[in-house]
């Protein structure tokens, strides 16, 4: 894990642009060897802590919606090859070779593609929250800091979400 992961939790990190994140302490890049003896791990703790956790609780939520998306037009592309299959039979039953069941099996391509974006798009964001999370929960523990947090989602009628959070952070014995 990089040192800098432990310095976003700090409150003595200075960020320059020029150099990248320094200790406010010693206006040093961190050196330490495993875990940081000075860390102070107040209100930037506390605002990454409700950050990661929100941002890994939005994604959670899209579960549903994204498993009827892909549901929904599976269906579609499913019932269009189907269609595709039935009419090119008939026709062909009826002696007569066309291409409209074949654009219309075509068509099934369509949704399959549609279909399988949100998929891709969940998975992708949920693999990097949980990495976050992971990364969060790792230093907490590294340091002796346990946190319980709940999350209460709001979204108004126009679609805009917020957030209220109850965060508990309590230090324990328990320290690697």
């Amino acid at each position: 894990m990089e040192l800098t992961q432990h310095c976003k939790l700090c409150d003595h990190k200075v960020i320059d642009y020029m150099t990248g994140t320094l200790c406010g302490l010693t206006n040093k890049k961190p050196d330490f060897q495993n875990k940081c003896g000075v860390i102070k791990l107040e209100s930037e703790f506390e605002e990454h802590i409700k950050k990661i956790n929100i941002e890994y609780e939005a994604v959670l939520k899209t579960k549903t919606d994204t498993i009827g998306h892909i549901t929904m037009y599976s269906v579609i592309a499913v019932a269009l090859f189907i269609a595709g299959f039935l009419l090119g039979k008939f026709i062909f039953d009826k002696g007569v070779i066309s291409t409209v069941p074949l654009i219309v099996m075509g068509l099934g391509l369509g949704p399959l593609g549609i279909a399988f974006g949100p998929l891709n798009k969940y998975m992708t964001n949920l693999k990097l929250a949980k990495k976050k999370k992971q990364d969060l929960d790792v230093l907490s523990k590294m340091y002796g800091y346990h946190y319980d947090i709940n999350i209460v989602h709001h979204k108004d009628s126009l679609g805009n979400k917020s957030y209220d959070t109850d965060l508990k952070i309590r230090k324990t014995s328990n320290t690697h």
